[in-house]
């Protein structure tokens, strides 16, 4: 199964859309987010062109933290360490950079995504990949994400133009 990741959206309507249509041309039904999404409209779009969405929180999340009632049913969220397993594969998602870290010491997962660096980074450590699929907002550099595949355990970085 192929996933997509994406964090540091910051309400980028133009390069989330882009990203989604990549996401839709390779038929990919769920969503990994690692916060920052800033917005319920943007929740919403992630909602509508996945089966399903998973969402950590980032620190530009709190309006989305406060009204957690209000996300669509196919959206499950953590304000801080969401975790799940996909495939038989133990994944933790979180935004901060600080917070994978710690997890990372903890070596129960296979996998952990996060965000909030808008920086993309891939990194093995003993049993964990710890990956960042950088920025859908371009802020600080190019937009990016990742498309994750389960069953050969590759992660692809997409870069937007």
């Amino acid at each position: 199964m192929k996933i997509v990741i994406i964090s540091d959206i910051h309400d980028n309507y133009v390069r989330l859309k882009e990203a989604l249509a990549i996401a839709k041309k390779e038929n990919i039904k769920t969503c990994i987010c690692c916060g920052d999404i800033s917005s319920i409209e943007i929740v919403n779009l992630l909602a509508k062109q996945f089966k399903s969405v998973y969402v950590a929180f980032g620190n530009m999340d709190l309006k989305l933290k406060e009204n957690i009632e209000l996300l669509p049913e196919n959206v499950i969220s953590s304000p801080a360490v969401l975790e799940l397993a996909i495939d038989g594969i133990r994944i933790a998602v979180v935004h901060h950079d600080y917070k994978a870290r710690e997890l990372l010491k903890e070596n129960k997962y296979d996998i952990i995504f996060y965000g909030h660096t808008h920086t993309p980074w891939e990194e093995h450590n003993q049993k964990t990949l710890l990956i960042n699929p950088g920025e859908i907002s371009g802020q600080f550099g190019k937009a990016t994400f990742a498309i994750f595949d389960t069953k050969s355990n590759d992660c692809k970085l997409i870069i937007l133009k």
